[in-house]
């Protein structure tokens, strides 16, 4: 293989270890909670670098597990083809590489959007990494539940990012990626349970059975839609969501119900396939409503009025506070006279 094919296949191969296609949907929820949180389009530098920064943190922590998941990947039929599995990269290798682009990854935060934002994405890449990879994914069938909140820390990135602060309604958002992941990630499990079961995953089709895992799959997804509903109520979002989140949690219920009716795997493979459609389309509604919101209640338009003048003031404080800032610097500066008088006195 000549140098620059192997260069190519091997930024490929470390490319994989970071897990993009996950990452592209992480980014995507991040990125469409900053327009919720902003109210319409943030400050594309400061979003530049939130996404930069929250992709790298991901795929820092997706290269751990890829690196702890070893064992795992090597039976599974969908992970055997994995660089660490394969061979083409070794462990410490990856190692070195999630500990570079996690460092760069907690400093484009810090520095470029601000400490909160870092801090969370710390938060969910030890929250994925340790606790979920380390612990979770082996020793119990609840392990999708509990780790789905790995998944929501990148809406808690992009809420911070704008705001600076986490309120009740970044909450809401982190609550419905944590509760659509096990109606998600079972209906997956449903038709792998066998590649799961020859890795020794504690996956809850293997351990309570097929029938267990479709009724808390229903419970879930009720837990989803009530949720969604919820966020409605926070003024953030309005019409344009609403009507969104009702069509979708019906259509997505739809499938969920399906599957647990049916008997084969035909369902369970349509509805882990809508699950995703899913979640695209019920965050770009939130993003369309961001930009051009039509609020259904009296309350809720002078709520965003409110908040929309609070931005407002805010932008004036901080450009007060430069402009003060800028006269400061001047008056401290010596006068042509001045520079003078000082030359003839010396």
């Amino acid at each position: 293989m000549h140098g620059l094919s192997r260069l190519s296949f091997m930024v490929g191969q470390y490319a994989q270890l970071t897990k993009p296609g996950i990452i592209r949907l992480l980014v995507v929820t991040m990125f469409c909670t900053m327009l919720v949180a902003q109210g319409g389009i943030p400050d594309l530098w400061v979003a530049f670098w939130a996404i930069v920064g929250t992709a790298l943190i991901c795929g820092s922590a997706n290269t751990i597990n890829m690196v702890w998941d070893q064992d795992i990947d090597a039976v599974m039929e969908r992970t055997k083809g994995r660089p660490l599995v394969t061979g083409t990269i070794r462990p410490e290798q990856a190692l070195i590489f999630s500990g570079i682009i996690g460092l760069v990854a907690v400093l484009i935060l810090t520095f470029f959007v601000n400490p909160l934002a870092a801090l969370m994405g710390i938060c969910g890449h030890a929250y994925y990494s340790v606790l979920y990879t380390m612990w979770l994914k082996r020793s119990t069938p609840q392990n999708i539940v509990i780790g789905g909140g790995a998944g929501a820390f990148p809406v808690l990135i992009g809420w911070a990012a704008v705001t600076g602060n986490l309120s009740l309604t970044a909450w809401l958002i982190f609550g419905i990626v944590f509760f659509w992941t096990p109606p998600h990630f079972w209906a997956l499990a449903l038709y792998k349970d066998i590649d799961y079961g020859k890795a020794n995953i504690p996956m809850m089709p293997n351990v309570k059975g097929r029938r267990a895992t479709k009724f808390q799959m229903l419970i879930y997804m009720m837990l989803l839609l009530g949720i969604t509903m919820a966020l409605a109520l926070t003024g953030y979002v309005g019409l344009i969501y609403l009507v969104s989140a009702v069509l979708l949690g019906a259509a997505f219920t739809y499938f969920v119900i399906r599957t647990a009716f049916e008997k084969g795997n035909r369902w369970a493979k349509r509805t882990f396939a809508f699950s995703i459609v899913y979640l695209g389309l019920l965050f770009a509604a939130m993003s369309v409503d961001s930009l051009k919101t039509y609020h259904f209640t009296e309350s809720h338009d002078l709520d965003d009025i409110e908040r929309t003048a609070a931005r407002m003031r805010a932008d004036q404080d901080i450009d007060e506070l430069i402009r003060q800032h800028n006269e400061a610097a001047q008056a401290s500066q010596p006068t042509n006279g001045d520079r003078a008088e000082d030359t003839t006195n010396r």
